[in-house]
């Protein structure tokens, strides 16, 4: 059994098909007006980030926002941990119209770098525990992109990035995956704590995603709306490889079943 640092649970099982572009993130364009929880959206690089602002593996973001040595495994473990605690209750500062697969993402991924304080811990109405301490050299805003974590266009990381939107503090998962993330293997035995997994429904156009826990578990959102009874679920691979839904399935001979992917900061 899972241990909490705050006793409960709540029963659920594999329901709620993907929604469209707006639930899933799919085909969406990103949004950069928009708040992710309780956080707006940076416009401009965050001040003094002048001298950071180099890109060496070209991969879209400033090596000054990016994990090394023991902080990348910090942050998988409790981007996980983050992931898994909104199915024993989804916390307040998610907000309504971020409840998606996809916002169970950005949440989870801001939260990872948040200021791990009494007050933070005190939004949470269970939180498994993590096995790492907290990331040592980040700390959301970051110090050079601030807000505007998630990439959604290609190319090496420019001062001028976040003013041309190819920065954002909210987007979609298939921008997430392209650009934000990369593609680890199509094989779930490569999957990692805080990986993520991707799979696409070509009749809906629209992307999925999934929180790898590791120990062959797996946390997502079912992708609907709070009023359309949308929540979060938490559920073994086996049972994922049993669904009648074969697009969801995380295997090589699923064609919807795009891989594994990892945040790029941690690349």
């Amino acid at each position: 059994m899972t241990t909490v640092w705050r006793r409960g649970l709540s029963s659920g099982w594999l329901g709620g098909l993907l929604g469209l572009a707006l639930l899933t993130g799919g085909l969406a364009q990103p949004v950069q007006s928009q708040t992710q929880g309780s956080v707006q959206t940076a416009t401009q690089t965050a001040p003094g980030a002048a001298g950071r602002v180099a890109d060496s593996d070209a991969d879209g973001y400033p090596d000054a926002d990016e994990l090394v040595g023991q902080d990348r495994a910090r942050f998988a473990d409790w981007f996980a941990a983050i992931a898994q605690s909104q199915y024993y209750g989804m916390n307040r500062d998610w907000a309504a119209q971020d409840r998606d697969c996809g916002g169970l993402l950005r949440y989870a991924f801001i939260n990872a770098l948040a200021a791990h304080d009494a007050a933070w811990f005190a939004k949470f109405n269970y939180l498994p525990r993590p096995h790492q301490m907290d990331v040592q050299a980040l700390t959301y805003p970051l110090p050079v992109i601030s807000r505007s974590v998630f990439r959604v266009a290609g190319g090496a990381y420019q001062p001028g990035d976040i003013a041309a939107g190819k920065l954002v503090g909210r987007s979609g998962v298939q921008y997430l995956a392209t650009y934000a993330m990369v593609k680890v293997s199509r094989d779930i035995n490569r999957a990692r704590r805080g990986d993520v997994l991707i799979f696409i429904r070509p009749n809906l156009r629209s992307y999925h995603s999934m929180v790898y826990l590791g120990g062959n578990l797996v946390v997502y959102h079912t992708g609907a709306s709070p009023a359309e009874g949308g929540e979060v679920r938490l559920l073994s691979v086996q049972s994922l490889l049993r669904y009648a839904e074969r697009a969801f399935h995380p295997a090589l001979s699923n064609s919807n079943f795009l891989g594994v992917y990892r945040w790029k900061i941690l690349d």
